[in-house]
């Protein structure tokens, strides 16, 4: 929600805008601020609608305020109607050209994907802010040389998603004449090359930099990384052995020479405790030691090998142990937990790497799948909802929210939380737009109390799958069956009400234990359940 943004802006401009003439104030400018005023507070009270009303009147009374067509574009910014925001910002800052005005017109060319607009702005901002002082439009405020070099490198950013690459560079290569070489300009122009396809230019861009700065290491780390990403291991060793010249003491070239010809080498038993000894030194960089423990993390998601884990587990642990407050070896005791099978662990170490940082989507997604293999449903709509507070447009979180829905029989809301998720999966995605298309079907049939027709019913191992599998068996009889696959899916973290409802049912069936029956029941009632006749089921057992 974007209702703060609003409440920042100050009711000084009342007095700029609305009294700037000098003299006595008129009748009519009294009025204005009062209308002003009761605008303002229905912004602040959340009364969008309101504002919007009270701020379009007095646009059409006084066209040409700047400051009331601005307020108008904050509010269709708020309300999410960004195009409208775009075309009072336009008014506003062709009025009055300020940067607070350019700013938030940035904002929305960026939300629109109005980038060449975009590009335009900042140029035109840049090069009104290089005339005198006295040849300057606009009442904002002072501009320093920093902010103007700023407004470049925001037409630079716009250019990029512009597709207009070349034009960007020339941005940098201009500020480059201005500054010298600076270490983000060339940075940037490096990546840029980079995605041309441009090796010789890239590589040029760090031998610049290495160049101008050469007692700075972080830069010959840089090309060495480079020359290594492009398969050219002979001139990264030549770069790495100039850096223990100059520092003798840089674990990281250290190690890099250490491991040249051998990459993507898996930790044996014999080196494991030379890895051991790596992961509890404080003198070295927390990623590079990750990237050590990479390959056996990629091992066990391949092979699923219990031991290799176990290995790789003792390890991260000593990694957390010598950076307890980085989620990043959290992450990886969650991912080494996740491929070996092990779900309710991985998931308390992602529930603990989001603790520390939750901004990281991949963490998330594992998390949740996580939580939905074991059957961890109520915590499952519980996180997917907290997820969707961080990030509100990845497909996969509203996806397994779905599925929380659906675990307590609350269909409808399943469905339509599907149907966001193929929508969002949308042409990037197909494959998995058509795999929530085909879950969003099931969802649907089991809303209107059928299973779905044979074919339909999602392959693979999950939850749902193996209700949809013991739901068949009870439906055509096989109570026994039923009961016997619910059974060996249940364990006290099962907060599934759609499987637990109908153990309830397949007890009763099978054993007439009505006891039994009303313990699945109540723990169904207390997952949160919506079925229509689970009330009516933990009566009749209790009667």
């Amino acid at each position: 929600m974007r209702l703060a943004q609003l409440l920042s802006f100050s009711l000084l401009l009342i007095s700029s805008a609305l009294f700037a003439q000098p003299g006595s104030v008129s009748q009519a400018e009294v009025d204005a601020a009062k209308a002003f005023i009761e605008a303002k507070q229905a912004v602040l009270l959340g009364d969008l609608e309101k504002a919007e009303s009270l701020f379009q009147k007095m646009s059409k009374e006084d066209p040409d305020n700047d400051v009331l067509h601005y307020e108008l574009g904050r509010i269709h910014y708020v309300s999410e109607d960004n195009q409208e925001a775009v075309n009072e910002l336009e008014k506003a800052y062709e009025l009055n050209p300020t940067v607070a005005y350019a700013g938030l017109l940035g904002e929305l060319y960026q939300a629109t994907g109005q980038y060449r607009e975009g590009a335009k702005l900042f140029k035109d901002l840049a090069d009104s802010q290089s005339r005198p002082a006295d040849q300057r439009e606009g009442r904002g405020s002072t501009i320093t040389q920093s902010d103007r070099e700023l407004f470049r490198l925001q037409q630079a950013v716009f250019l990029v998603r512009a597709q207009e690459i070349d034009k960007a560079i020339d941005v940098y290569d201009d500020l480059e004449k201005e500054l010298g070489i600076n270490p983000e300009l060339s940075r940037k122009k490096h990546a840029l090359y980079l995605g041309l396809g441009d090796q010789k230019r890239a590589e040029k861009e760090l031998l610049a930099l290495v160049e101008a700065f050469p007692r700075d290491l972080e830069y010959r780390h840089l090309l060495a990384g480079y020359y290594s990403s492009q398969g050219k291991r002979n001139d990264a060793k030549d770069v790495y052995r100039e850096i223990l010249r100059i520092e003798p003491a840089d674990v990281k070239a250290q190690l890099a020479l250490e491991d040249s010809g051998k990459p993507g080498q898996l930790p044996n038993g014999e080196n494991n405790g030379k890895l051991m000894d790596l992961m509890s030194r404080t003198d070295v960089d927390l990623d590079l030691k990750i990237g050590k423990l990479l390959p056996m993390v990629q091992a066990v998601a391949n092979t699923g090998d219990a031991n290799m884990a176990s290995e790789g587990l003792a390890l991260a642990d000593e990694l957390a142990r010598v950076h307890p407050s980085d989620a990043k070896p959290m992450a990886m005791r969650g991912d080494l937990y996740f491929h070996s099978g092990q779900y309710p662990e991985a998931a308390a170490a992602y529930r603990q790497t989001l603790e520390l940082d939750d901004t990281v989507y991949p963490v998330w997604e594992q998390y949740l799948h996580s939580l939905y293999l074991d059957n961890q449903m109520k915590e499952l709509r519980e996180e997917a909802e907290n997820a969707l507070d961080v990030f509100p447009n990845r497909p996969y979180v509203t996806f397994y929210y779905a599925l929380g829905e659906a675990a307590r029989a609350d269909f409808d809301e399943a469905a339509g939380l599907m149907e966001q998720a193929v929508f969002i999966f949308g042409a990037a995605s197909p494959e998995a737009g058509n795999m929530a298309r085909t879950y969003q079907e099931t969802i649907t049939a089991l809303g209107e109390g059928k299973l779905p027709q044979s074919g339909s019913i999602p392959a693979g191992e999950g939850p749902l799958s193996a209700y949809l599998l013991a739901r068949e068996n009870y439906d055509s009889g096989k109570h026994a069956e039923s009961l016997q696959l619910l059974s060996a899916a249940d364990h006290a973290r099962n907060t599934n009400a759609l499987h637990l409802e109908l153990l309830g049912d397949a007890i009763l069936k099978t054993s007439g234990d009505k006891n039994a029956a009303a313990v699945a029941y109540e723990r169904a009632e207390k997952a949160g359940s919506k079925s229509r006749s689970l009330r009516r089921k933990i009566s009749e057992t209790k009667s």
